[in-house]
């Protein structure tokens, strides 16, 4: 699809039921953020610490580009002249295209999204497979689309909205303005903050950002094998009197 020291008081779970261990699978972690927030960054250390992730901007590329599984249908609902020259779909034009418009848009959506959905399901069903206790995703709108409840814990990079703006136009080559609308049509930081169950602070240097995330990674995967070894909930209830025969 067209598209920007960590704070982990809040703990994992919440939505998918829990992860790691017998019986419930391994820990499975969203990653998300505004366009140039630096989840990339946050990424690429997760995978260099032994968490199995996928860039799912990546995935929609491959899908959308030269040879890949959508481009027929994409060229069916918007036209021909969506067509790179390398026979991919030009996604600068497509992003143009829905950009300002619902319809179009949600149409678009209608086509990538559940093809993503499912490539995910696959990725972390493989992941899971090979005895994985932790693997993730990145994705820029997982919350916005509604398929962060498919994760046990949503870590939320943000960063500066100077900082977000000025890495925008560099990687992208886009005006001031262009940049402004672009982050202004996302869900704000701070409402993605708000819905995440962590912060990772990437306001600070390449370094600091990386450090935060390596130290995030030690704690989600020493989370995983810690549930890994530890008995399943309902085990542990049993040990505990029913409610109702507790004294009060």
């Amino acid at each position: 699809m067209p598209e920007g020291e960590p704070a982990a008081a809040v703990p994992a779970g919440g939505r998918r039921g829990g992860g790691g261990g017998p019986g419930r699978g391994m820990l499975r972690i969203g990653l998300t953020g505004g366009i140039a927030s630096g989840k990339s960054v946050v990424r690429k250390v997760f995978e260099k610490a032994g968490i199995r992730m996928l860039d799912a901007d990546a995935l929609a590329h491959a899908l959308l580009g030269p040879g890949g599984a959508l481009v027929a249908e994409v060229l069916a609902a918007f036209g021909d002249g969506m067509r790179g020259e390398d026979g991919g779909i030009d996604r600068r034009r497509l992003g143009g295209r829905v950009f300002g418009d619902e319809e179009a848009r949600n149409r678009l959506n209608g086509i990538v999204h559940p093809r993503i959905r499912e490539e995910i399901g696959e990725f972390l069903d493989r992941a899971e497979g090979e005895g994985r206790t932790a693997a993730g995703v990145e994705a820029a709108l997982m919350i916005e689309t509604g398929s962060a409840v498919i994760y046990d814990t949503v870590v939320a990079v943000v960063c500066r909205p100077e900082q977000q703006r000025e890495r925008l136009r560099a990687r992208s080559g886009m005006t001031a303005e262009e940049a402004a609308v672009r982050i202004a049509a996302q869900m704000s930081p701070l409402e993605k903050a708000r819905r995440a169950d962590r912060l990772l602070d990437a306001s600070g240097t390449l370094a600091e950002t990386e450090e935060a995330a390596f130290a995030l990674a030690r704690t989600l995967l020493e989370e995983a094998a810690a549930a890994e070894s530890s008995p399943p909930p309902a085990q542990r209830r049993r040990s505990e009197p029913p409610l109702t025969d507790r004294p009060d």
